[in-house]
C-alpha cells in the first residue's frame, strides 16, 4: 500500500488524505478535471444561465466525487491508475454506486466524503448502509463535517481571491465592481461569466482535496474498527476493479467510432488488465490543461455605502441584506482561518512524538494485546468465565485468544510478526498445529473477530464450549 495503515488522530488521518492527493495529482486532478470542465461548458451552453449553470454544478458535485475516490482508492495500492482506467469505469460510476441516493436524500450530508466509501466501494444499500455509517459514526463524524466547512471556505476564500485580482483591471471604480460583484448593482455579462469560471476554478482545485480528506477519514475508522485486514480487503477490491476495466476496455475497443479513428494502427490486444490498461491510454489522448497564474495586488479602496438606482420597499430590503452579507462573509474569513491555526497547534502538540522514543517491549505487545506469559493470570479459564458472566464478552473471548497467542509462541515455539492480523496468525497456528487443537484455535479465532469487530457475541453454550476445548488442549502442559 502506498501509505502506512495504522490508528491516527482525526487531524493526522485528514492530512494523510490530503498527503496522498499530493502524490497522486496528475491522475487525481486530471480525472476530475476532464469531467468538470466539458460538464460546466456544456450546461453553459444549453442553459444559457449563470445562476443556473453555477447551481447545477454544485449539485451535482457527488458525480466528481466518485471519480476522484475511484482513482484514490486505487492510488492506495501504490499505483497510480491511468486516465482510460478511470473513464472506461465512468459508466460503473454512474449507474452501480448509488449515485442516485447521493443526489437526492443524500445531498445535503455534512459528512458526505466520509460517507461515500460506503455506497461506492462497500455497495452497502438502505438498512445495511444506515447500519453501517452508525457505526463509522461514533468517530471522525465531527472531523468530517469541519473537513467539508474549511473546504467550502478555501473555494470561497479562492473566488473572491480571483474576483480581487478582476478588480485591479476592472474598466471603472473599486466601488462599482464590487456592487456589481456582491449583487448590490446590475453586473456586466462579462462580470457574470468571470464568477462563473472562478467557481469552476475552484471547484477543481478544491474538491479532489475534500474527497481525499474524507476518504483518508474512512480509512482511519476502518482501522480502529478491524484492524489491519482492510489491506486485504482493498486487494480484493482492486481484483474487482481490474476486471470491470478490462470489460470496459474491450466494450470501447469493439465500438465503430474507435475502430474507425485506428484503422491504420495495429491491433490493440487485451489479454490481461494490464494491456487493456495500455489499449485504453492509446484510445483516449487528453490533451493536459494549461493554467495560468495571476499577481494579485491588495489596495484599500473605499466603499460607498449609498445604494443608488433602489426603488421600492423590497429593494430596499433585498440591497441592505446582499450588504449585510458582504460584511459578514469578510468578517467570517479571518476568524475561520484564526480557529483553523489554532486548531492546527494544538492537533500538532497532540501527536507530536515523544522525543525518548517508544519504549522497546521486545517484540511481546502486538496489536494492543500484551503476550508476555507473566501478564495472564494464573487459571485463564475461570477468569475468563466471570468476565462472560460479568457481561463482558470481548474481554472474556479477549484473555483466551491471549492466552491461546502466548502457548503457541512458549509451546511450540511459533513467532508471530507485530503486524501479523488475526487471519494470519490464524494461518500461521493452522501450519503449526495438527488435529483438534488446530481447529480449536480456529473457532477461537473466529469467535474473537465476531465478538469484537461485528459485535456478535458468541451465546453461553457455545463460550462453555470454548473453554472446555481451552482447557483441554491449551490448559494442559505438554
Amino acid at each position: 500500500m502506498a501509505v502506512v495503515v495504522r490508528p491516527r488522530a482525526s487531524l493526522e488521518a485528514a492530512d494523510l488524505g490530503f498527503a496522498l492527493a499530493r502524490a497522486y495529482w496528475r491522475p487525481l486532478f486530471g480525472a476530475h478535471s476532464l469531467v468538470v470542465l466539458p460538464l460546466a461548458a456544456a450546461l453553459a451552453l444549453g442553459l444559457r444561465s449563470v445562476g443556473w449553470t453555477a447551481l447545477v454544478l454544485w449539485w451535482l458535485k457527488p458525480l466528481y466525487d466518485r471519480v476522484s475516490l475511484h482513482v484514490l482508492s486505487i492510488a492506495l495500492l501504490g499505483r497510480a491508475p491511468k486516465l482510460g482506467e478511470t473513464f472506461a469505469a465512468l459508466p460503473r460510476l454512474v449507474f452501480r454506486t448509488g449515485l442516485l441516493q447521493s443526489l437526492t436524500w443524500l445531498r445535503l450530508t455534512p459528512t458526505r466524503s466520509f460517507f461515500a466509501p460506503v455506497l461506492q466501494l462497500e455497495g452497502l444499500r438502505g438498512r445495511a448502509r444506515a447500519r453501517r455509517v452508525r457505526v463509522l459514526a461514533e468517530r471522525e463524524s465531527a472531523a468530517a463535517a469541519g473537513l467539508m466547512f474549511v473546504c467550502s471556505t478555501i473555494e470561497l476564500a479562492v473566488i473572491f481571491a480571483g474576483l480581487q485580482v478582476a478588480s485591479t483591471f476592472w474598466n471603472g471604480s473599486g466601488a462599482e465592481f464590487w456592487k456589481s460583484a456582491g449583487g448590490l448593482g446590475r453586473a456586466s455579462p462579462e462580470l457574470e461569466w468571470l464568477e462563473l469560471a472562478l467557481y469552476v476554478v475552484a471547484l477543481c482545485t478544491v474538491e479532489p482535496f475534500y474527497v481525499a480528506g474524507g476518504f483518508a477519514l474512512y480509512i482511519n475508522r476502518r482501522v480502529w474498527l478491524e484492524g489491519w485486514d482492510v489491506e486485504l480487503a482493498f486487494r480484493r477490491l482492486e481484483r474487482r476493479l481490474r476486471a470491470a476495466a478490462a470489460l470496459a476496455a474491450f466494450a470501447l475497443l469493439v465500438a465503430p467510432p474507435l475502430h474507425a479513428r485506428a484503422a491504420d494502427e495495429p491491433p490493440c490486444k487485451a489479454d490481461t488488465p494490464e494491456d487493456a490498461g495500455d489499449c485504453i491510454d492509446q484510445v483516449l489522448k487528453s490533451p493536459d490543461f494549461a493554467r495560468t497564474r495571476k499577481v494579485e495586488q491588495w489596495r484599500l479602496r473605499a466603499f460607498d455605502w449609498k445604494l443608488p438606482g433602489s426603488s421600492g420597499f423590497w429593494d430596499r430590503v433585498g440591497n441592505v441584506l446582499s450588504a449585510t452579507w458582504r460584511v459578514v462573509a469578510w468578517l467570517t474569513l479571518p476568524i475561520v482561518l484564526a480557529i483553523l491555526a489554532v486548531a492546527i497547534a494544538r492537533g500538532m502538540q497532540r501527536v507530536r512524538p515523544d522525543p525518548r522514543g517508544p519504549p522497546d517491549d521486545g517484540g511481546e505487545v502486538r496489536r494492543a494485546f500484551d503476550l508476555r506469559p507473566e501478564s495472564l493470570p494464573a487459571d485463564v479459564v475461570s477468569v475468563a468465565r466471570a468476565r462472560f458472566a460479568a457481561g463482558d464478552p470481548a474481554g472474556a473471548l479477549s484473555l483466551l485468544y491471549r492466552g491461546a497467542l502466548v502457548e503457541l509462541g512458549r509451546r511450540f515455539g511459533v513467532r508471530l510478526p507485530a503486524s501479523a492480523t488475526e487471519g494470519e496468525c490464524e494461518r500461521i497456528a493452522s501450519s503449526a498445529l495438527e488435529g483438534a487443537l488446530a481447529q480449536d484455535f480456529a473457532r477461537l479465532a473466529r469467535a474473537w473477530l465476531y465478538c469484537a469487530y461485528a459485535r456478535r457475541p458468541p451465546s453461553g453454550e457455545e463460550f462453555e464450549r470454548l473453554c472446555s476445548s481451552w482447557s483441554a488442549g491449551w490448559g494442559s502442559r505438554a
